[in-house]
């Protein structure tokens, strides 16, 4: 349970009104994680929104890419196989006051990231499904809410488009314009 001074630190909830903010906390759960430990992967099922109360969360994408390897020996033999290659991407780094797996309020609720901690963390996580009817009750406050996640999804793809495309040009050898 988190109580209403520890949910109005984190923008998602400005503008819902005391008695709701009380009801929220209530479903919020408190989880510790140590450094370098994994709070989901990208791809598995999003159930639950995520809070960061203490500490830091990177959310990281795994780039896979495909490259054509050519043994060649002799002039008439030549072996191909294709080789793919994985790399991590961090795209966001996250602190206190922050939310992440929006994932678990849009479909196809799939985890586009994976979520790691970068030292001691601690995090609430609330049940998305619980969530969701608490908002469905009062419908003025869910728009309010989902217009705040709107915003996050929108500057998350803003940092992810950028990271890619600077990935890209570390790849390509291509100086940045």
């Amino acid at each position: 349970m988190l109580t209403i001074t520890q949910l109005v630190a984190f923008s998602i909830f400005d503008g819902i009104p005391t008695d709701t903010m009380h009801r929220i906390g209530q479903l919020a759960q408190r989880h510790d994680y140590e450094q370098d430990e994994v709070i989901f992967r990208e791809g598995q099922e999003a159930s639950h929104l995520y809070g960061v109360l203490d500490g830091e969360v990177e959310l990281s994408i795994l780039f896979r890419d495909r490259v054509m390897q050519a043994d060649i020996q002799y002039e008439e033999y030549v072996h191909k196989r294709v080789d793919i290659i994985e790399k991590e991407i961090v795209i966001e780094v996250l602190g206190p006051g922050e939310i992440f797996s929006w994932s678990a309020f849009s479909a196809p609720h799939r985890l586009t990231s994976t979520a790691v901690c970068s030292r001691p963390t601690q995090v609430f996580a609330i049940e998305a499904s619980g969530l969701k009817a608490l908002l469905a009750q009062a419908p003025e406050v869910g728009y309010l809410f989902m217009q705040t996640v709107a915003e996050i999804i929108s500057r998350r793809l803003r940092n992810r488009t950028d990271k890619l495309l600077e990935s890209w040009y570390e790849a390509f050898d291509v100086a940045n314009v």
